[in-house]
């Protein structure tokens, strides 16, 4: 009875240690797991931390360099108008105050631009999504325009149907439709045309900005829309700019829950292309 009883402990020994050695693979395997998972969530938050020290650093020379050669160019002609003002006649006058103007408006632009995009970064940026009239806010952006689109002799066609309703944020898209237009404008020859468009499908209004301009070469699609691509690339009348305008467009729409893309051939125009939901009741 004896013996019985001590088979029975060992074999009741060995199954326990059994248990326990194969509890121990399950925790070392948990283990190895979760510091898997822990180095995952490392790395991420590594890659974030240095993607916003290199945001930070980009914004840095972008502010460096694009407002700098602005205010030269405002401070330099100022100091001349100041110094020479009864040399001038009112021709020369009028030269010098346009180049002031352009230059002011260009480093008020960026100031905008930087602002509006770093609000979005910051989560700043409140979204209030309501059933809006595409229509309208269009007509409003094509107004802000109105008078860089006069300057080249561009005509600027809105061709989206008063009845177009969208469940948007206002202040989002009206920022979209300006800086989609102001872009067109920068890179059109004098004389050529902006038309915008919308189709409406069951979810979503695909909206189109075509211009009859410059084009993009398939490396500058590849890049426009990433925060590395942007450059200071002069428009066709040497217009400046940081095409931060455009990563605007993407962090707004990628916000409403549509997508925003280009199709171009260099030479031949561009079309900026975006998606936004449908009206509410469409759902």
């Amino acid at each position: 009875m004896n013996e019985l009883t001590n088979e029975e402990n060992s074999s009741s020994y060995e199954k326990s240690y059994k248990d326990l050695e194969k509890e121990n693979v399950e925790l070392k395997k948990l283990v190895e797991y979760q510091r898997n998972e822990i180095d995952k969530i490392i790395e991420q938050r590594t890659r974030e931390l240095i993607d916003l020290v290199e945001t930070k650093d980009k914004f840095y020379r972008i502010i460096a360099h694009e407002l700098r050669n602005p205010f030269n160019s405002i401070l330099g002609f100022l100091d001349l108008l100041l110094k020479n003002l009864q040399d001038y006649d009112l021709n020369e006058i009028e030269k010098f105050l346009t180049i002031i103007y352009r230059s002011t408006n260009v480093s008020f632009e960026l100031l905008v631009s930087l602002s509006e995009w770093l609000n979005a970064q910051s989560g700043g940026v409140v979204f209030k999504p309501e059933n809006a009239n595409i229509n309208q806010l269009l007509s409003d952006a094509i107004l802000s325009a109105q008078l860089s689109a006069e300057k080249k002799q561009i005509q600027i066609i809105n061709n989206i149907s008063h009845d177009f309703v969208a469940f948007i944020d206002r202040n989002m898209i009206s920022t979209v439709f300006r800086n989609l237009i102001n872009n067109a404008i920068k890179f059109t020859n004098s004389k050529g045309k902006i038309e915008i468009t919308a189709k409406e499908s069951d979810k979503f209004i695909e909206i189109s900005v075509k211009d009859t301009g410059i084009g993009l070469s398939i490396e500058s699609i590849s890049k426009i829309f990433e925060l590395n691509g942007l450059n200071s690339t002069r428009g066709t009348a040497q217009e400046t700019g940081t095409g931060l305008g455009l990563q605007l467009c993407k962090e707004f729409i990628e916000i409403e829950g549509g997508e925003i893309w280009v199709e171009s051939i260099l030479g031949h125009g561009s079309e900026f292309k975006f998606t936004v939901p449908n009206s509410y009741k469409k759902q």
